[in-house]
């Protein structure tokens, strides 16, 4: 297909019209063939054209060649050029990530700052080697998609052209361009493939290059479908940061709810720990995907991250008291009397109430500890706490109940109710009345 053409005809199938396009020119002849292109057809649709280079300054000389080369090219053919220099050695120290990756972060970040619509040079060589590199490393159908046609204002014109064809073009109208040392050597992953793999594939079937493309645009249709499936099962099994009964779906389900598991609470994800948390569906089970001590659990058909709690224990204050960040128990003392009244106007609130003159000494909030029991007001038995969570407490939020504890031991657990010593009587002259508020929870106990 003549690049032109392609050009044409993808930003027609994007709606680009009447707008501003920015071409990111590296100097390259895939990127002065898209910038060509965009000011062949700029008067048909009506654009704005522009360019951006990147100096990234990783090839010394060759590097400044490269910026002098895209300034003459863009002043001899009246084209605004930005050109901005970033820091890849001290980004990729800073970060703790590869060159490649530093580069490709800086230069996007460039393109966001530039606004509008920004065009790529990627091609159909490039969507190839993008799939045999990704299949190389472990990928989903998603992977294997490729490099999309777009991607919020990134757009990329030139994916149905081969590089072939992009060099055709430029000797057919004599347009000078720049090559970048480095993409002749094996030194990158890519370059392996692009020298040695590629042009395996394109001796089995001439057309490899173009049937890549063909699939990648196809399997991106498929994958949007299956995302639009696994949307609706998450609003299904998504429910106050737990997701339950995921096993009860498809594998390609879950796999996707999982993912997307891991974005929600800002942890890595990736095969491995998709399909390790895939088995614990059916097994239960721990994960520390980053080992900070924040596992995804997997415990009655539940999956939940557990966060670290501090929960050091802390003298109860009257007002707020908070050991476990966005929990708050309020504590208030009441007269008798007063009591009463409060307990008749409030009887839609859930809140606990002991008797505030037995406790001996001072009374302290506290996480669960081993070995604990509680006789609670109204049986004639001892619960075993831990017997108690096992049975009535949802595994995601076992870590954060309370207990208080004063010197004879506990006096009221969270949700269990107050100790039978502590219960309000006719003889109670005064009232601790305990309300428990999770984050933008009204109140329970």
């Amino acid at each position: 297909m003549r690049p032109s053409d392609a050009v044409l005809a993808a930003l027609e199938a994007q709606g680009i019209r009447g707008t501003r396009v920015t071409a990111a020119l590296s100097g390259g002849a895939d990127s002065v063939c898209l910038l060509h292109c965009l000011l062949t057809v700029r008067e048909t649709l009506a654009l704005e054209v522009a360019a951006v280079h990147v100096q990234h300054g990783l090839r010394g000389d060759e590097s400044d060649r490269d910026e002098a080369f895209c300034r003459d090219l863009c002043a001899r053919w009246d084209v605004p050029l930005t050109v901005e220099t970033v820091d890849v050695t001290g980004y990729a120290a800073a970060h703790r990530c590869s060159i490649e990756t530093a580069a490709r972060e800086l230069r996007y970040a460039v393109f966001d700052r530039i606004g509008g619509c920004v065009a790529t040079a990627h091609t159909a060589s490039d969507q190839l080697e993008t799939m045999l590199f990704r299949l190389a490393r472990g990928t989903g159908l998603k992977g294997l998609c490729g490099i999309p046609a777009r991607r919020g204002q990134i757009v990329r014109p030139l994916l149905a052209v081969t590089r072939e064809e992009v060099e055709q073009y430029l000797a057919d109208a004599h347009l000078p361009y720049v090559t970048d040392g480095t993409n002749l050597t094996d030194d990158h992953a890519r370059n392996v493939l692009r020298h040695h793999a590629v042009p395996a594939l394109v001796q089995v079937n001439s057309a490899a290059v173009r049937n890549a493309a063909t699939a990648a645009a196809r399997l991106t249709e498929d994958e949007q479908f299956l995302a639009d499936a696994a949307a609706a099962v998450w609003e299904r099994r998504w429910q106050n940061g737990v997701l339950i009964g995921l096993a009860d779906e498809p594998p390609a389900m879950q796999t996707r709810c999982i993912a997307r598991f891991f974005e929600e609470n800002g942890l890595p994800g990736g095969a491995r720990r998709i399909e390790a948390v895939r088995e614990m569906l059916a097994h239960g089970g721990m994960l520390d995907p980053d080992r900070s001590g924040r596992l995804v659990v997997c415990a009655q058909g539940r999956l939940f991250v557990r966060t670290p709690m501090t929960g050091a224990e802390v003298p109860l204050v009257m007002g707020e008291n908070v050991i476990f960040p966005g929990h708050i128990v309020r504590a208030e003392v009441m007269e008798r009397d007063a009591f009463e009244k409060f307990a008749s106007i409030h009887k839609k609130f859930t809140f606990s109430a002991l008797d505030h003159d037995i406790i001996k000494k001072y009374a302290a909030l506290h996480p669960r500890r081993p070995g604990l029991k509680l006789r609670p007001a109204g049986r004639d038995h001892t619960v075993s706490i831990k017997k108690w969570m096992n049975a009535s407490v949802p595994p995601e939020v076992r870590q954060t109940i309370h207990f208080l504890s004063d010197a004879e031991g506990l006096l009221w657990v969270e949700g269990l109710g107050t100790a039978a010593r502590a219960a309000v009587t006719p003889a109670t002259a005064h009232v601790l009345v305990l309300t428990v508020c999770h984050e933008n929870d009204t109140g329970s106990t």
